[in-house]
C-alpha cells in the first residue's frame, strides 16, 4: 500500500481523488487497496468538510431538486400554494411557504417540514 499523507491543499485533494478513482476500478473487499481506499476517502471527506462545506438546503433548492426527482413541475404545486405567482415566488426564494402549505408539500415531495419553513434569504433583514 502506498504511503498515505495528509491532504493539505487542492493539489493534494486532486491527487487523492485520482487515486480513489484508480482504486474503485479494481475494488475488492479485504485487500490492502480497500484499506487505502477507506483511508483516502476519510481524508477527502475531512478536507472537503473544512474547505468546501455544504450548507443545509434552502426550501427553494430542496423543492427544485425533489420536483426534478419526481418528474413534477411548478404547475403541480398550484393546488397546494394557490396561485402560479406564489409558486414562482417560492421557487425563486422570494416568498416564505405558508405553514398550512408546508405539510402538504412535505407529503407530496418528502421534504422535511423544517426545511420548508425556513425564511428565504431574500426576506431576512440585514443589519
Amino acid at each position: 500500500m502506498p504511503q498515505i499523507t495528509a491532504i493539505n491543499n487542492d493539489d493534494d485533494l486532486d491527487a487523492a481523488l485520482e487515486r480513489i478513482g484508480e482504486l474503485l476500478r479494481f475494488f475488492e473487499e479485504d485487500t490492502p487497496e480497500a484499506a487505502e481506499l477507506d483511508a483516502l476517502s476519510k481524508l477527502v471527506r475531512e478536507y472537503e468538510a473544512i474547505h468546501y462545506p455544504i450548507g443545509p438546503p434552502t426550501a427553494a433548492g430542496a423543492i427544485h431538486a425533489r420536483l426534478e426527482d419526481l418528474a413534477l413541475s411548478g404547475e403541480d404545486l398550484i393546488p397546494i400554494l394557490g396561485r402560479r405567482e406564489v409558486v414562482e415566488a417560492v421557487l425563486a426564494g422570494r416568498c416564505a411557504i405558508p405553514r398550512e402549505a408546508a405539510e402538504a408539500l412535505q407529503q407530496l415531495l418528502g421534504i422535511d417540514r423544517e426545511v420548508l419553513l425556513q425564511q428565504p434569504a431574500a426576506l431576512i433583514a440585514t443589519p
